[in-house]
């Protein structure tokens, strides 16, 4: 019971702190900088949002529908033989392509 009437004193804070607005429970800090968030060139918000997943070990273990729709608004080809790591590294070979400047090959 103990443990109840933790969590009840805890959940009043939280809610409480939320309420008035104070940044660090349950809102963001205003302006909070992006400190060592790694932005991709070249793709889309999305795509960004996947390969910093896979940056950090979640690569997908099969392609997906969202995986298909990130490829295809990213210009990358979703065909039914691609893998999951073959379309993730054509993303992030989009995103250098467009960093170096180069011209983007065909996939």
């Amino acid at each position: 019971m103990e443990s109840d009437d933790r969590l009840a004193q805890w959940a009043a804070l939280f809610l409480n702190t939320c309420a008035e607005g104070t940044p660090g429970a349950g809102t963001a800090a205003p302006h909070a900088p992006d400190v060592g968030v790694v932005h991709y060139k070249g793709v889309t918000e999305a795509a960004g949002e996947l390969l910093r997943a896979v940056d950090a070990g979640g690569v997908p273990a099969f392609v997906t529908g969202n995986l298909k729709q990130i490829a295809i608004e990213n210009g990358i080809d979703a065909g039914a033989q691609r893998t999951p790591n073959e379309i993730v590294d054509a993303i992030r070979q989009k995103s250098r392509d467009s960093e170096s400047g180069e011209p983007e090959p065909g996939d």
